[in-house]
């Protein structure tokens, strides 16, 4: 029999019981693992757990979004207040991780802007996680609207306007002058200064646009201005000629203008509502600044020459049928410059009323700056001189009274202890100076110049022009006055009978535009402007007396002469003016 080996028999049992050890262990931890994974279920997934009073509170807090403050300062108006009510969830999907409906008492901000139902901003409110059986976690979700900052907190520094009125100056001011005149209210010059003239339109522009006439440009003003549909001066002049007269729209061209009459004299001392109608054509035209008055007084006669000036109309300062029918008619001349102003100017003020003013006091030798327009310590000073002059109050006002003395002096009807008196003296009339007027080298020939070589001299170029059929005898008779006559009648020149320095010029030809000239310029006051303005008598350019004051009727016809002979039109008489006024080449008035 084989003997056992002791030691193997107790390894082996000893192994044995160590393996089922390591077993029992191993089930022993498997079964607490395995226990240890049981999850309790979600009571919010449980349809039959309810929460307490207590718990559901607190949840709620959690869920209920806090509104957000109104970033800008003001009434408390862009959410509303929370409400105490219940709030009902039952129309919420709790197990939807996506946003849901909020109850109805809890209301998103509106936007007040108008857009309805827009949302303008999110806040996410997280409630705690949840966990589900299949170990998910949501995020339940509410969203309310951010407030927009209150209109009423940003208007006032987004709608800021600038006002345009009397005193104000600029390229905005110099746009509006540019528009009312291609609309007819404007007619002075465009130089970017707010004045009387450009109020007066910005009234007649408001009024005739039912705005408020307060001569101020606002936005509202201002929008109607630049509107497409903005209506022209003329446009609103028709409509008021036609809705106070049915029949105006057949009657003439010359009376159309809001029922101006052309069967009439108004003279210095008129008034009424016909010298208003008339005065108010003249402030369209450019002649006169202010407000119409119906007081036809010295300032309205100034305008009146003027206009007769520039019109070629004999100029007495009496608006007869042929100055009226003219001045209301649709080729009536504008003026170049304002010559006088309705009203009031006095310091502050700017514009071409006070640039006339200036003009007519540096005329009287009472003002010495420059004619700019602007009514400031020196114009204030000359007007009291002038007053103290003319034993007027001393206000340094250029008031209607002011003004009318002023014309009066200018017109040589009065005269102070200031230099007046040089504006009225040697006053002749055209006819009368023309018998011995003399430029250049060329002098009057007419009947009074008797048998002469000279006379011989002018019946052989009428001759050969075929305006002359008589003899060469040297004697200026009827038949040579007729010759005279039709040959200006035919060239466009004043019709005399006398053959003036002008009338020779042309005659003969040959005359070029050279020598040299002093200049002559507002305010001169010599022979040398008494024969420039016989000159422009000749061409049709002035109708005044030959005074020898170089005066706004003088500066309005040298105007008009630059113009239609292409010069620059300044109004003064400098070289290249008389050059081309003295020569044979120079170009009878046609407008």
């Amino acid at each position: 029999m084989k003997q056992r080996t002791p030691g193997t028999t107790d390894q082996k049992t000893r192994i044995g019981r160590s393996k089922r050890v390591a077993i029992l262990l191993m089930l022993v931890l498997s079964c607490w693992i395995l226990s240890s994974c049981y999850i309790e279920e979600d009571p919010l997934n449980d349809p039959g757990n309810i929460l307490n009073t207590a718990d559901q509170q607190d949840f709620q807090s959690l869920l209920t979004p806090t509104p957000s403050p109104s970033p800008t300062p003001g009434p408390a108006t862009d959410a509303p207040a929370a409400t105490d009510a219940p709030i009902d969830w039952s129309q919420w999907n709790f197990n939807n991780t996506e946003a849901t409906s909020p109850p109805s008492n809890i209301s998103p901000t509106i936007d007040t802007s108008g857009n309805s139902g827009s949302t303008i901003g999110t806040i996410v409110t997280n409630p705690p996680t949840t966990t589900s059986s299949t170990g998910g976690s949501g995020v339940i979700a509410v969203t309310t609207a951010t407030p927009k900052p209150s209109a009423t907190g940003s208007s006032s520094s987004s709608s800021t306007s600038t006002v345009m009125k009397n005193g104000s100056k600029g390229s905005s001011v110099k746009n509006l002058q540019q528009r009312l005149k291609e609309l007819g209210y404007y007619t002075g010059s465009v130089d970017g200064s707010f004045g009387s003239g450009t109020e007066t339109a910005v009234k007649a522009f408001q009024t005739a646009h039912k705005l408020t006439s307060d001569g101020k440009v606002g936005d509202a003003t201002s929008a109607a201005v630049y509107s497409k549909n903005a209506k022209s001066k003329s446009s609103t002049s028709t409509s008021t000629s036609s809705s106070s007269n049915p029949s105006s729209s057949s009657s003439s061209s010359s009376s159309s203008y809001t029922n101006g009459k052309t069967d009439t004299y108004l003279k210095l001392g008129s008034s009424g509502s016909q010298v208003k109608i008339m005065q108010n054509r003249l402030i369209v035209l450019g002649y006169l600044s202010g407000t119409a008055d119906g007081d036809f007084a010295e300032t309205t006669e100034a305008a009146v020459i003027s206009f007769q000036n520039r019109n070629s109309i004999y100029a007495d300062g009496v608006a007869g049928p042929t100055t009226l029918t003219k001045l209301y008619s649709s080729s009536a001349k504008k003026a170049s410059s304002v010559v006088a102003n309705l009203g009031t100017l006095e310091s502050g003020v700017n514009g071409s009323g006070v640039r006339a003013l200036q003009q007519q006091l540096k005329t009287l030798g009472y003002y010495t700056g420059s004619i700019d327009g602007d009514f400031g310590s020196g114009t204030t000073s000359a007007v009291m001189s002038f007053q103290a002059a003319s034993g007027l109050k001393q206000d340094g006002k250029a008031g209607k009274a002011t003004m009318n003395a002023i014309y009066a002096a200018l017109n040589g009807t009065s005269t102070g202890s200031g230099n007046t008196s040089t504006s009225g003296s040697s006053k002749t009339s055209p006819a009368t100076y023309g018998t011995s007027a003399s430029s250049n080298g060329y002098s009057t020939i007419s009947a009074s110049s008797g048998n002469s070589s000279n006379v011989t001299a002018l019946q052989s170029a009428l001759s050969s022009t075929g305006y002359y059929n008589g003899s060469l005898d040297g004697d200026f008779g009827s038949g040579t006055t007729d010759a005279v006559s039709s040959y200006q009648r035919a060239k466009g020149l004043r019709v005399t009978g006398m053959a003036g320095p002008s009338t020779q010029r042309i005659l003969y030809g040959g005359t070029s535009e050279s020598g040299s000239y002093s200049k002559l310029e507002p305010g001169d006051n010599n022979s040398k402007v008494k024969t420039l303005q016989y000159a422009l008598y000749e061409l049709k350019y002035y109708d005044g007396n030959i005074t020898g004051t170089y005066d706004q009727a003088t500066e309005n016809a040298v105007r008009v002469f630059q113009e239609v002979n292409g010069l620059d039109m300044d109004g003064v008489a400098g070289q290249q003016t008389q050059q081309k006024l003295y020569s044979s080449n120079a170009k009878p008035c046609n407008i």
